[in-house]
């Protein structure tokens, strides 16, 4: 029983701390890494790319 609450608590605060990704990341933006919270989904024409295990920034895609 305790289980299954501190499971439901677990779901409940992971989905209130979901970033909202309505608008996209624009180029050069940071898009990931640890503890960042912000939406991960870059522009059209960006790419995410890792630069390290702290920082994940979009970059415009290659022709």
């Amino acid at each position: 029983m305790k289980f299954t609450i501190a499971l439901a608590i677990a779901a409940l605060t992971t989905s209130t701390i979901a970033a909202d990704c309505s608008t996209l990341r624009p180029i050069y933006s940071q898009c990931g890494g640890v503890q960042y919270t912000g939406c991960g989904t870059c522009a059209n024409n960006a790419i995410c790319t890792y630069v390290n295990a702290y920082y994940s920034q979009c970059y415009p895609k290659p022709n």
